[in-house]
């Protein structure tokens, strides 16, 4: 059985303030220091094999804080960055929506191939996302990812093999909340999401 364990990073201050982050290297704040140590006790109890964690430092600083001294492999992996957000990044949603309402409007539906001005579609963040997941897990049978929230989703719905129109099947990830994957295959497409949000 593969397990693989998709955990979002703690919050920042864009977070919190309602900005497209993208590939920004926006650190956590106070509250996200607070909710990796919570993901840290939460999760303390699973046995991971390895874990990739995104390079960009909100996503590497929960892995740090939630691993403490565990002695789990632990790889950065720049192919599970967040979306690139083009145009979009730095800009509060409010923003994006009144510059670029229909775009944002697809976004937001979500639509697997409707992505940032300029940027990434989730299709394409979540398909690098998947293919990184499916490689590690060669080497791993309980996997921690730590990234982020829109590259996940994608990534999720790729490796469940959810239909384009179903992508809104994945919810969306709260702050250091995760969504758990199995498949006695780990193969594309043979995953099933069995918890979310935890």
């Amino acid at each position: 059985m593969k397990t693989i364990v998709f955990l979002r990073h703690g919050q920042t201050d864009w977070n919190l303030n309602g900005k497209f982050q993208g590939q920004q290297d926006i650190p956590l704040n106070e509250t996200g220091h607070a909710q990796a140590r919570e993901a840290a006790h939460r999760w303390g109890h699973t046995e991971f094999d390895a874990a990739i964690v995104s390079p960009l430092k909100r996503a590497h600083d929960t892995a740090r804080i939630l691993l403490r001294d565990r002695h789990v492999p632990c790889v950065l992996e720049e192919n599970i960055q967040e979306t690139a957000g083009g145009e979009w990044e730095g800009l509060l949603f409010t923003e994006i929506a009144e510059r670029w309402p229909d775009e944002h409007a697809a976004f937001r539906l979500p639509d697997l191939d409707a992505g940032p001005v300029g940027g990434e579609t989730p299709r394409q963040s979540g398909g690098r996302t998947a293919r990184a997941v499916i490689e590690a897990l060669k080497e791993a049978n309980v996997l921690l990812v730590v990234s982020h929230g829109n590259a996940m989703r994608a990534a999720a719905h790729l490796l469940v093999g959810y239909a384009d129109e179903d992508y809104a099947s994945v919810p969306r990830l709260s702050n250091c909340r995760a969504h758990v994957l199995q498949s006695d295959s780990g193969e594309h497409g043979s995953f099933t999401l069995t918890q979310t949000s935890v």
